[in-house]
């Protein structure tokens, strides 16, 4: 007896324990002032449980299992949590102790600070049958609605630590309906199931003018679970009609401030809303199962968060990490010796947090906003697999996911304000519509609508401030999935999937400053990744088909905005934004069977935009580095056969861009409005290949990519210094292994027509004046190389038929036509010294003499040179009547003008004249030059003596050079000089050389 008495007290204490940890005992009817201040500590955790209209079936006797319908719960001693409960009430103990502390120094000790935590588990439990070597049926109509209020009010303005929150609001719902479990027997549902679940509520508390107070720590969660509509058949028949809704909710609202204070009004939401479900199952091992389910499920978490820290120290910053997506195991269909068919309709929607409003305004280290929104929304659905056996489904998903929102921040005349953190990754994660079989069949079907979306607008100022208005984003949109594949050894495989799907991460960086310092700066590094494989099959002495279409659309970031005008070391953007997808699609491979597959892809990726941003007279602003990377990776339409019949068809139309135009100014600043940017475009293209070995293999491709690295480039510097330069490093390449047959005892036939656009850079273009200013250097950077269309036929028949448009722009490029590897379009910066050596010239294309350093230049050689020089032809050889005996004869020339050779010079002149030229018909000298001419050694510098006695007094160009004349040439009175209107080739000027040269090597 004394065992049985201690283990009652020991009961005794427990129970009466966490009762006094609750919110204490109290009935329902207990009267409670809605006006009155929150308990400062609030704890309560119930689990309302409903169990109803279950069966179970042995050989001794079906049984209906007992209804249950009852509450355990720490705060409440009633059957259930009502559909509306009152306030929550006081733990006893701090109600008491209040009471006594009225009327003394202590009675304001709590000063409105709060605590609570609620955390509730609804459980539906209905409409299940499980027969064991027996026969049940079940049926239900289940519905379970709870709510607990989570509402906090209170204040801690004027006062040092008061009025702070920590407060957890749970929801965790769990739905068990309509399932069938049948071993050695029959079971058999068909339920109807509701489940809605809430909680939360507004916060609401203040730490005006008071210190380390009005601050908020909140989780808000809803993550309900639903097991729903799932048949299993072991050495039985189950089967399965479901329908099921859950609903589950802890939203609200933040809202504080901290103005005029320090350390306060700050808030720390922490919602969360992602679904966990395994509903429509079908899994039959010697036996059948089949399912017919629908299930909608809906988690919403958290809210808007409101305050403000201005003007305050510490105050109105805001943290919110937020999670959301459904994760699902939908309607799939195993079996192994049996049969199993899964038929379902899923829509689920998830949302997690939302926008974010607070200011800095006049603050130090205030108005700060740091986000980690996440949306994940993951699906395995629609997916057949069997061995020795049949597996069939029908799938159909709709999920929506949202994770954060806009931000909107200030950090004028502050330090360290307004300041905007965001690492918002959002993907999609889908394994759908696949099928998979042993020596058996399988087929999945599926139909995919996914979206998912993080964060979005960002947006501060950092006007008059120092270290504020700065942004850094890293959005992330990655969606990676299998579907409609299909796999088969020694049996037939199906796999089927209409994907449409949205992935956005992140939205518009904006911000702006004038007259401050290290602010209104961004760095974002926007990322858009697409790994998908679709549409692929593969045959080992078996059948395989696939009919898949895709449809995706991936964005990360957005363009860019910032000034930094009047400022120091602020309006700068990096800007990091990569566009990879990549993908393979509609391929076939199979060893002895039949394959055939069709794959219809339309994907569009965008990383960054345009960046925009002004560093008017400024120092160190509006400066921009941009290096945006674009590719296209893709494998598509391969068909690969040994003794077997493989055809594959492939349609696609790609878009893959990153980055974008650059735009800045540095008008009157210093070290500002610079734009240095790389562009890297690169396309691996590898489409409609096919091999036969003693077989037969197709191929038809219809192919359109567009991969887009960067564009445009523009900045000015008027009356400026080391500003408004452009460097940019564009670098294109293109690869391709496309329609290429190979036979071998066999045919092998490919049909591809295939267009691709791949661009880096754009045209550049700077102005303005003062030291170091308005440059422009462009260095691109080119490369091609492919393999295409060709046969090789090893007793066997290759056919390749089909076209290709495949363009490269790079830089300011306009041909665009596609090239070998190739080095073109350099122009060098105005003004730069020491290009050259003292005893170094340039070199001319087409002149196999190099410069005429004591001599004229070959004729033949001047040809050469038609077209290379960017200003029009040089004038012609003076066709008025000349004293110079141009057809012979120069005795009567005096050889010698101020101690240089005019007889040696009259001779060359003769050899620039064809035969029978007269004087008056002399042709113009057909002398271009290439846009950049390379510098070549010379033995030694000519002296004064050694050079041709060009008559050079006037103003000359010869081969687009600038060169500057020995002095003391000019021809005597008497004498007529050439009409060339360039100066002699002496005391070379390599700044004037390079002034505006671009050319190509």
């Amino acid at each position: 007896m004394q065992t049985w008495a201690k283990r009652g007290l020991q009961t005794a204490f427990v129970t009466g324990g966490l009762l006094m940890l609750g919110t204490g005992i109290a009935s329902a009817q207990e009267n409670v002032d809605p006006d009155a201040a929150p308990p400062a500590v609030d704890v309560a955790a119930s689990v309302p449980i409903k169990a109803d209209q279950n069966k179970l079936a042995t050989p001794v006797r079906e049984v209906t299992v007992p209804k249950i319908d009852r509450t355990i719960s720490t705060d409440r001693v009633t059957s259930v949590v009502p559909t509306r409960t009152a306030a929550p009430v006081a733990n006893p103990l701090v109600r008491q102790t209040g009471e006594r502390l009225q009327g003394t120094p202590l009675q304001n000790v709590v000063r409105g600070n709060t605590i609570q935590a609620h955390a509730d588990v609804p459980i539906n439990i209905c409409g299940n049958a499980i027969a064991v070597l027996a026969n049940t049926e079940a049926s239900g109509d289940c519905v379970q609605h709870t709510h607990r209020d989570g509402t906090i009010v209170t204040d801690g303005a004027g006062q040092a630590l008061a009025g702070n929150v920590v407060a957890v609001n749970h929801i965790l719902p769990v739905q068990i309906t309509g399932n069938a479990i049948a071993a050695g027997g029959n079971a058999e549902t068909n339920t109807s199931a509701e489940q809605v679940s809430t909680t939360g509520g507004d916060i609401t508390t203040s730490g005006d003018k008071g210190a380390i107070s009005g601050n908020v720590v909140s989780e808000q969660g809803a993550t309900p679970v639903q097991i729903t509509g799932n048949g299993v058949g072991a050495a039985g028949i189950a089967n399965a009609n479901s329908t099921a809704d859950t609903f589950a909710s802890s939203e609200g609202d933040v809202i504080t401030s901290g103005k005029n204070s320090s350390i306060s009004g700050n808030a720390v939401p922490i919602p969360l809303a992602p679904l966990f479900e395994v509903n429509g199952n079908s899994a039959a091992g010697a036996g059948n199962s089949a399912t017919d389910s629908t299930q909608t499920g809906a988690a919403y978490a958290g809210g808007k968060t409101i305050t403000n820290g201005d003007p305050a120290t510490l105050a109105g910053n805001i943290a919110e990490p937020a999670l959301a997506g459904p994760i699902t195991v939908d309607d799939n269909a195993a079996a192994a010796g049996g049969n199993a068919a899964a038929v379902s309709d899923t829509v689920n929607d998830s949302r997690a947090g939302d926008s974010k409003h607070t200011t800095g305004h006049g603050s130090t280290a205030s108005g700060n906003v740091a986000g980690a929104p996440v949306s994940l929304p993951a699906a395995v659905g629609g997916n057949g697999a069997s061995v020795v056996g049949n597996a069939l489904t029908d799938h159909s998903n709709e999920a929506n996911s949202t994770a954060g929102g806009d931000v909107f921040t200030v950090g004028d005349k502050s330090v360290l304000s307004g300041n905007i953190a965001d690492v918002p990754p959002a993907t999609a994660v889908d394994a759908c519509g696949n099928g998979a079989t042993l020596v058996g069949q399988a087929a999945g079907t599926c139909e995919n609508d996914v979206k998912s979306v993080t964060s979005g607008y960002q947006g501060t100022t950092g006007n008059d401030s120092v270290g504020s208005g700065n942004i850094a984003s890293t959005p992330l949109a990655a969606p990676a999935e299998v579907y409609g594949l299909a796999a088969a050894v020694g049996g037939q495989a199906a796999g089927s999937a209409d994907e449409v799907k949205l992935v956005q991460s992140g939205g518009t960086p904006n911000t702006e400053d004038d007259r401050g310092t290290v602010s209104s700066n961004i760095v974002t590094a926007p990322t858009a990744v697409a790994p998908q494989v679709f549409a692929v099959t593969a045959g080992l002495v078996g059948n395989t088909t696939s009919d898949s279409a895709n449809d995706t659309t991936v964005t990360a970031g957005d363009a860019p905005h910032a000034t930094g005008k009047k400022s120091s070391a602020s309006g700068n953007i990096v800007q990091v934004p990569t566009s990879t997808p990549a993908q393979v699609f509609a391929d076939g491979v199979t060893l002895v069977g039949n394959n055939d597959t069709k794959g219809v892809n339309a994907t569009d990726m965008t990383a960054g935009g345009d960046a925009i941003t002004t560093g008017e007279a400024g120092s160190i602003a509006g400066n921009v580095v941009s290096a945006p990377v674009a590719t296209g990776t893709q494998v598509l339409g391969w068909s690969v056969g040994g003794g077997s019949n493989v055809n594959s068809t492939a349609t696609n139309d790609l878009s893959s861009v990153a980055g974008g135009d650059v735009n800045s100014n540095g008008d009157k600043g210093a070290v500002s409005g610079n734009l240095i940017g790389a562009q890297p475009a690169v396309l691996p293209v590898v489409p409609g290949n096919t091999v036969a070995a003693a077989g037969i293999t197709n191929s038809d491709v219809v192919s359109a990519t567009n991969v887009v690295s960067g564009d445009d480039s523009y900045s000015s510097a008027e009356d400026a210094s080391v500003s408004g330069n452009l460097i940019n490093v564009p670098a294109n390449a293109f690869a391709g292994v496309y329609a290429n047959a190979v036979a071998v005892a066999g045919n092998a036939t490919t049909v591809t027509d295939k267009a691709s656009y791949t661009q880096a850079g754009g045209e550049t273009l700077t102005e303005g004046s003062g030291p170091l200013t308005a440059r422009d250097m462009h260095v691109p950077v080119e490369a091609a190389a492919k393999l295409a269309r060709i046969p090789v036929e090893v007793v066997g028949q290759a056919t390749t038929l089909g076209t290709s448009d495949d363009t490269q722009l790079t830089g300011e490029d306009t041909d665009g036509t596609l090239r070998a590897t190739q080095l073109k379009g350099l122009e060098l910066p105005k003004g730069v010294d020491s290009l050259m050596k003292a005893n170094e010239v340039p070199a001319f294309h087409g002149l196999d003499s190099k410069l005429p350093i004591n001599q004229l230049p070959n004729p033949s050689d001047l040809t050469g040179l038609t077209g290379q020089l960017p200003t029009p032809a040089l004038p012609g050889v003076a066709q008025e009547r000349s004293s110079l005996p141009l057809n012979g004869g120069t005795g009567s020339i005096t050889p010698n003008v101020q101690g240089l050779p005019l007889g040696q010079l009259l001779d060359a002149a003769k050899g620039l004249v064809p035969a029978g030229a007269t004087g008056r018909s002399l042709p113009s000298l057909p002398v271009t030059a290439p846009a950049l001419p390379l510098p070549v050694q010379l033995p030694a510098l000519p002296t004064e003596r050694s050079l041709p006695a060009l008559p050079v007094d006037g103003p000359a160009s010869l081969s687009g050079l600038s060169l500057n004349p020995t002095q003391g040439l000019a021809p005597k009175a008497d004498e007529r000089a050439l009409p060339f209107d360039a100066p002699a080739i002496a005391m070379i000027d390599p700044a004037n050389l390079f002034q505006t040269v671009t050319g190509s090597l």
